[in-house]
């Protein structure tokens, strides 16, 4: 499915969407913030989505997508939109899921996602969240491990999707990656 034409060709999907995930899509894709000529960036890309703090998602030349937070923190995020919006709507809060030291195997992992999960559903209209991805087709009652170790395997592949920040004094600042070590 093309979710982005799915949410540009439906305004109240797309509001939905960005009330419970916190991505709001750009109209077209654009030129990626580079902060006034700040960033730059390891890979070629732009930019498709907004969340509310600043951050970005990029659509990145292989097809990957890319996210630079403002934070400091930037990376790959999935192999393609098909991954995104599937670690988008079975994480809701994609964030809450970096612990690196819960990815040692499939059942920690799918422990940890469900335990994740059920506490950021507590704070979330449930029924919102299934219409959603419903309206998407994108399956809810799966296993959270496989969704979970892609964006991980993501989050590591090389080349590294980096974002390096020009300090005043010439400096550089390498953005920190995705998974909390």
């Amino acid at each position: 499915m093309d979710y982005l034409k799915a949410l540009r060709d439906d305004p109240d999907l797309a509001e939905k969407f960005d009330s419970l995930f916190d991505f709001f899509l750009l109209d077209e894709l654009s030129p990626r913030d580079d902060a006034e000529g700040r960033y730059t960036f390891s890979l070629p890309g732009m930019a498709f989505a907004r969340d509310g703090s600043g951050g970005e998602y990029h659509l990145l030349e292989d097809g990957s997508i890319g996210y630079n937070g403002s934070e400091g923190e930037a990376g790959r995020l999935a192999e393609n939109m098909d991954a995104l919006f599937s670690l988008l709507v079975n994480s809701i809060c994609w964030h809450d899921y970096c612990n690196a030291k819960e990815y040692v195997d499939f059942k920690t992992l799918e422990e940890y996602g469900q335990r994740q999960r059920g506490i950021i559903l507590e704070d979330v209209d449930a029924d919102s969240w299934r219409r959603v991805a419903d309206a998407l087709g994108i399956p809810t009652g799966e296993p959270l491990a496989p969704v979970l170790e892609r964006f991980r395997k993501a989050t590591q592949r090389q080349p590294l999707y980096q974002c390096i920040f020009h300090e005043d004094d010439g400096s550089l600042t390498e953005s920190y990656g995705l998974m909390f070590e």
